[in-house]
């Protein structure tokens, strides 16, 4: 079926792409979604995992070792990541700009709202006026930084990066307790 690792974590991360854009085309990318979405990218990761670990096995002409088995896993996880991470980047720059900005929107508000409760400059200094200025130009930037398509995908990137080394390690166990899995 699948000849390596790099195959296999290529295919899937299509899959991915297929299912965030899908969403995006029926327009329910925000809210319940959200969560569905990672669910999915768990899932598509967990199956990743596991057939980039069977490809090597069915390559391999000897029987596979722990440290192999691990390594193909984490291998695999690995190429998932840095392409999904990549997609994400694109998706998020390129297809769904407005993404960031609906999410920034209720913070902005929020922060709106405190400055309008916060902000009295006949009661303060000039000093704590422009402290104040400065603190509210600071959350701003935070927002747009922490929300922004190049932070998405780098999270991405180191989350699916490390859950698909415990995935392996997870696999590479279960697949030395119960052989059998090469056919």
């Amino acid at each position: 079926m699948f000849k390596n690792p790099i195959q296999v974590a290529i295919v899937f991360a299509m899959v991915a792409l297929i299912m965030k854009v899908a969403l995006f085309t029926m327009g329910v990318q925000h809210g319940v979604m959200e969560n569905g979405i990672r669910y999915f990218y768990m899932l598509i990761l967990l199956i990743t995992v596991f057939l980039g670990i069977r490809s090597n096995k069915i390559a391999s002409e000897k029987q596979t070792t722990f440290g192999e088995d691990f390594r193909a896993g984490a291998r695999t996880a690995s190429f998932f990541a840095i392409i999904t991470a990549i997609i994400t980047y694109v998706y998020y720059a390129k297809i769904d700009t407005e993404f960031f900005a609906v999410k920034q929107q209720p913070l902005l508000d929020e922060l709106e709202k405190q400055v309008k409760l916060d902000y009295n400059p006949s009661e303060n200094s000039s000093k704590e006026i422009e402290a104040f200025k400065e603190n509210v130009t600071n959350q701003i930037y935070s927002f747009k930084m922490y929300l922004s398509p190049y932070f998405q995908a780098m999270w991405t990137m180191f989350g699916l990066v490390f859950l698909g080394i415990f995935n392996s390690l997870v696999f590479a166990m279960l697949m030395k307790k119960f052989p059998g899995f090469k056919k």
